[in-house]
């Protein structure tokens, strides 16, 4: 099975079916590891702070795991990891050169600070989420993950070679996919945009629709400090999608540097 094909199925699972099951704790031990950024870049970014160790904004005075975490392409790089930040912190010692290189990050999405998984519970079904997560993986490049993930939502097969669709601008460097009108359950239904700088494509955003009991989410993939992440925020955070993407950015080159 090609890689097209393979990353069809991700993309129709939805932000909104991760977070939940990031709550019931049912993560499998791979997605247990996940990423995201900020606006500044530091050349030495653990000199901010002084003895609180911050660093761009983020906490790095708790415990710190030495591991290896993958960038596009393939390549581990070594990193330390502040553990609080971790999806599940107590899995921070486990990313040793033989893990696959991913991680799963989540913190507060106004102050930064790590944001517990156990304070998560019942705040996506009420629709208080406080919180920004990011998956960072490896992932194939971003104009063939925008052709793919323009294929699959509009019903073509994802290896489509056809024409891709109209753009219409949303903001500043954002920019929605004029997708053709399906007949699908609303759940199904979803709404994709690209972020761009110039004519090249940075980021792929693909986000739930409002519906009665159900708060839309937004899947978010681009590159950051060399990484590929995958963020996961509510429909109402799109309008900061540049302000994450910077967040993420400045905790992954603080980890790295």
């Amino acid at each position: 099975m090609n890689f097209a094909l393979k990353f069809s199925a991700a993309v129709l699972l939805g932000v909104f079916a991760v977070a939940v099951a990031m709550i019931a704790g049912a993560l499998s031990s791979q997605v247990k590891n996940s990423g995201i950024e900020y606006s500044a870049t530091r050349e030495n970014p653990h000199e901010e702070g002084g003895s609180a160790r911050i660093c761009g904004g983020f906490d790095f005075s708790g415990t710190i795991a030495d591991g290896y975490l993958v960038q596009h392409g393939g390549a581990k790089v070594k990193v330390r990891i502040p553990a609080d930040y971790l999806l599940f912190p107590e899995t921070a010692d486990a990313f040793s050169k033989d893990g696959d290189g991913g991680a799963n990050f989540n913190f507060h999405r106004d102050t930064l600070e790590p944001y517990p998984r156990g304070e998560m519970q019942g705040k996506i079904v009420a629709g208080r989420e406080e919180w920004v997560s990011f998956l960072v993986t490896n992932f194939i490049e971003i104009n063939d993950l925008a052709r793919v993930t323009t294929n699959i939502l509009s019903g073509r097969k994802a290896t489509s070679g056809e024409p891709s669709f109209a753009e219409q601008a949303v903001s500043e460097g954002l920019f929605q996919v004029q997708l053709p009108v399906r007949l699908q359950p609303d759940w199904q239904k979803q709404t994709l945009f690209f972020g761009r700088d110039g004519s090249s494509i940075t980021d792929v955003i693909s986000c739930t629709v409002p519906q009665p009991r159900r708060y839309p989410h937004c899947e978010q993939i681009t590159r950051a400090a060399g990484y590929d992440v995958k963020i996961g925020y509510p429909l109402d955070q799109l309008k900061n999608w540049k302000l994450m993407k910077g967040n993420i950015q400045s905790l992954l080159n603080c980890m790295t540097n």
